[in-house]
């Protein structure tokens, strides 16, 4: 920049003179802002120039610049709006009004247009918070089973061989005497014949043992975690849309 006939200025001037018109430029271009521009700002309320996504219904008229952007970019009806379809403009009530899109509470994110991370999603369309498949580890503290015994008989029986007899011989010792035999003296020894070898048919009822292994827990639970909602860190501010 140059100072008075052509002279130029102190460097210290010239640099403070730049900054405040590139400030003031800036501003100026504030008000060529894209329309349905979105931004964070750490305010609670919208600034000028921009509107809180908060999905309101909004006049067409007073706002037609925006509703021009907003047909542009795609109506969708209040059924789909209300259904999922609530990062979008819809239709409001089909005369005078449309509606924005709500952003309250929700993170956004890029949309995967066939990159394959976020699979089958829809410009707009609002997803419900969902973890990566994963396994849990458990802890088993271990345990036992008790045994019941009350212990069981065996009844048993013999059968019968039935009414029988053993055969036996005998000697009978004679003494002669002169005239005639006539017996003196007579000795008798008597012997039974052995039966042989036989056996006997042992019958014993069947009995149940009556052991019994007692149930018992295994004393494994999985515990449940987390909050109502799955989030990283964050701060939240306010969605604002420039009209």
């Amino acid at each position: 920049m140059n100072g008075p006939q052509g002279s130029d200025l102190p460097s210290e001037l010239d640099d403070a003179l730049r900054q405040a018109f590139a400030l003031l430029a800036q501003l100026r271009d504030g008000a060529g802002t894209p329309i349905g521009a979105v931004c964070q700002m750490p305010i609670a309320t919208a600034p000028t120039g921009f509107l809180k996504l908060n999905g309101a219904l909004i006049s067409r008229t007073t706002y037609a610049a925006l509703f021009a952007f907003a047909t542009s970019a795609g109506l969708v009806s209040e059924a789909a709006w209300t259904a999922g379809s609530s990062g979008c403009f819809s239709v409001g009530d089909g005369s005078t009004t449309f509606r924005l899109p709500d952003l309250r509470g929700v993170f956004t994110r890029g949309l995967d247009e066939s990159r394959g991370i976020d699979v089958s999603r829809v410009l707009g369309v609002f997803q419900d918070h969902a973890n990566v498949t994963h396994n849990h580890g458990i802890n088993d503290s271990g345990h036992g089973h008790a045994v019941s015994d009350p212990t069981h008989q065996h009844a048993g029986s013999t059968d019968a061989q039935g009414f029988h007899d053993h055969p036996y011989t005998g000697a009978v010792n004679t003494v002669f005497t002169a005239g005639g035999a006539s017996p003196v003296a007579q000795a008798t020894s008597l012997t039974t014949s052995g039966a042989g070898n036989h056996a006997h048919n042992v019958v014993t009822d069947f009995r149940a043992t009556g052991i019994a292994i007692v149930a018992n827990g295994t004393g494994i639970s999985i515990q449940s975690q987390g909050a109502s909602d799955g989030h990283p860190r964050n701060v939240a501010y306010p969605y604002y849309m420039k009209f």
